[in-house]
């Protein structure tokens, strides 16, 4: 399969605005090519899972209902992976090819997609954030991927089927507490709640085919399938550096000492030294490590 010098996203004067201004400080709609790629059809993405099935690591299967508040099902293992993605119409269930980029096949679609957001943020991609991992979402109809968020800047698109994305405004304090932050950060990827009387908040994005969003860095949300079977890619972009984060995952040792730091975004330098002398202890700890043969 070969795409040859197929152009991914749709560049208006509008999407080019939108990306300038708003990547990854609020979400925004797009326009892509991705359903109109030879890559993405159903028989092409059993043919990937064949070649990955075998690495347990690549691939994610659940079954069962889920809500927006209840979380994640229960991973199933019950059948191989391309049995699944067969039979995706006929179970409550979510496959996840993951890392997509890293089989052959798919490897300059990345390559090809990060030179097109590079042209459109007026930025080197890789300045600001470390390379994009693809990962194709194939589920179930009218299922729901519950409420959550994600530390790394994403783009989600629409191949086949429809879904409303739903997206809350991630500096929200009473959408996301700041402790829920603090502990999110901190590993615990369950501390944000779905608060449903806040519901009204959230800014809801209905995807066709072609169609995208942008989701940024911690701001929460939950999707609800439409009636057909969906096939979306998500491609998500990790910030190179985030004071941010790091800052709260200094609080939360700072707060184990009896103290009370300041919360991330209340001043800046501070925040700054937080995420600095975070990321040099963890290149500490590395080195010693690997000194050690640990």
């Amino acid at each position: 399969m070969h795409d040859g010098a197929f152009t991914y996203l749709v560049d208006t004067e509008g999407c080019r605005l939108s990306f300038r201004r708003d990547f990854d400080r609020m979400p925004f709609a797009f326009a892509h090519r991705f359903h109109i790629s030879d890559h993405f059809s159903l028989d092409a993405l059993r043919d990937l899972a064949v070649r990955i099935g075998p690495k347990q690591n690549r691939w994610y299967v659940e079954e069962g209902d889920t809500q927006a508040k209840n979380g994640w099902g229960t991973p199933f293992t019950g059948r191989p992976l391309e049995e699944s993605i067969a039979n995706i119409g006929h179970h409550r269930s979510l496959v996840m090819l993951k890392r997509v980029q890293e089989d052959p096949e798919y490897e300059p679609i990345l390559g090809a997609l990060q030179a097109e957001l590079s042209d459109l943020l007026g930025i080197r991609v890789g300045s600001r954030y470390r390379d994009g991992l693809m990962t194709v979402l194939i589920t179930s109809p009218d299922r729901v991927t519950p409420y959550h968020l994600d530390g790394e800047a994403n783009l989600l698109m629409q191949i086949r089927g429809t879904k409303s994305v739903h997206i809350f405004d991630g500096n929200d304090r009473e959408v996301v507490p700041g402790d829920e932050l603090e502990r999110f950060w901190s590993g615990d990827i369950k501390a944000p709640l779905y608060k449903r009387h806040l519901q009204d908040r959230a800014s809801t994005f209905e995807l066709v085919p072609g169609g995208g969003v942008t989701n940024p860095v911690a701001f929460p949300h939950w999707v609800q399938n439409g009636s057909q079977v969906s096939i979306s890619l998500s491609v998500n972009f990790k910030r190179a550096i985030d004071d941010s984060a790091d800052a709260h995952k200094v609080n939360r040792q700072l707060r184990r000492f009896g103290l009370k730091p300041l919360p991330p975004g209340r001043a800046r330098i501070l925040d700054h030294t937080k995420g600095v002398a975070y990321r040099t202890a963890k290149r500490v700890k590395s080195y010693i490590a690997v000194r050690s043969g640990k």
